[in-house]
């Protein structure tokens, strides 16, 4: 039985070689660009067309959503991931109208919601079927397509090693996003706004860039069992 469950990983682990993530690297590269570029970009832009910092804000919560859309049009599939991305939007976006709008207070809002995306990535390690880290990386880990992210799920059910790593990797960006929340609050605090709204687009991204390196470390263990290329981390 043990010997038959491995041959039908190493099947999926063969299949998703084809789906490798370098086939969708410039892909995912402009959903980034999109994402994170079109956020400052639109932000900037309200401003020099006499907007309000409230209504910038919001201007700049609508880039993560033309990232989502994307991916969705690549995989006419509403990935885990894209999920995700609505999700923080929306809430960074809903927080803005709760309590106090004063311009740094939006920011500091945001940390509170990028925090309480960390606590997401941990909780969903203790009651969701999957941890959040898994849909992640069936995004950024293959090309993107319907098929790989098929392929991804059965990895997920026939590898024990594969669960037992992803979860790992959910507690990682749980500390790093808890963590990055607090810094950039702590900066937020001594900046203008401006230069406030800046940090608060890109610091998480360096959390991001960290939160990467990290599950490219964790994920080697797995190399034990199949060869590295063909892993979908």
């Amino acid at each position: 039985m043990a010997g038959e469950m491995r041959a039908h990983e190493e099947q999926v682990v063969q299949a998703l070689r084809a789906c490798a993530a370098k086939e969708g690297i410039l892909f995912n590269v402009l959903v980034t660009i999109v994402e994170v570029g079109g956020s400052i970009g639109l932000f900037q832009l309200a401003q020099m067309w006499g907007a309000n910092d409230v209504t910038s804000y919001l201007a700049g919560s609508i880039a993560p959503v033309i990232g989502g859309l994307m991916v969705w049009a690549r995989a006419r599939k509403f990935s885990g991931a894209s999920a995700a991305i609505f999700a923080f939007t929306a809430l960074s976006a809903g927080v803005a109208f709760i309590g106090s709008t004063s311009p740094k207070m939006l920011l500091y809002k945001d940390c509170a919601a990028t925090a309480v995306i960390g606590l997401v990535f941990w909780i969903s390690c203790l009651i969701a079927r999957k941890p959040l880290a898994f849909y992640m990386a069936q995004r950024y880990g293959t090309n993107g397509s319907r098929e790989a992210m098929a392929l991804f799920d059965a990895l997920w059910d026939r590898s024990r090693d594969f669960r037992t790593c992803l979860y790992r990797i959910s507690y990682l960006w749980a500390v790093l996003f808890v963590v990055q929340a607090a810094g950039t609050a702590a900066i937020i605090y001594v900046s203008r706004y401006s230069d406030g709204y800046d940090y608060d687009q890109i610091l998480p991204w360096a959390a991001i860039a960290l939160g990467v390196a990290g599950s490219l470390v964790l994920g080697q263990r797995l190399t034990r069992i199949v060869p590295a290329e063909a892993l979908p981390l």
